[in-house]
């Protein structure tokens, strides 16, 4: 029986103010949680409500050797849907048989990403993969929102 037992006394002016601080403090925290959680569920709504592009079918020419060929690319308001070339001449696929070929291979990379960035070009046909790249580029950005047309 060394031990005596000890008292703690609180004074009921403390142990309320404690108490009114934790409950302050819990509501600061779950008031700021909610703040910065609506904050970026509004910008992810106003993004995808934000549409990318004005829908339609935009098209540019291109001339190889005094040929011209039509390039069309179909849009929505968030989604690049086709990417086609018209009017190509019997004389641009016999002098340029690479040309229909890196079209299709660009159009292609373009569509799955929906994205004009990082495209690769064949080591082969560096030139007829950026000719067509530059004019498809163009045309799509015929089709972007807020972008005057030049």
């Amino acid at each position: 029986m060394g031990k005596s037992p000890k008292f703690m006394v609180f004074h009921l002016r403390e142990l309320i103010y404690t108490v009114v601080f934790v409950l302050l403090g819990i509501v600061l925290v779950i008031s700021l949680i909610f703040m910065f959680c609506n904050k970026n569920q509004g910008k992810k709504e106003n993004e995808t409500t934000s549409s990318q592009f004005e829908a339609g079918v935009y098209t540019s020419n291109v001339t190889l050797n005094g040929n011209p060929m039509e390039i069309s690319v179909t849009l929505d308001s968030d989604h690049i849907n086709a990417i086609t070339v018209d009017n190509v001449s019997d004389t641009i696929a016999t002098m340029y048989p690479l040309v229909q070929p890196a079209f299709e291979d660009i159009a292609k990379q373009i569509v799955d990403t929906q994205s004009v960035e990082n495209i690769k070009f064949s080591d082969d046909s560096q030139y007829t993969y950026s000719m067509l790249y530059d004019a498809i580029v163009e045309t799509i950005n015929k089709g972007v929102k807020g972008k005057v047309a030049e």
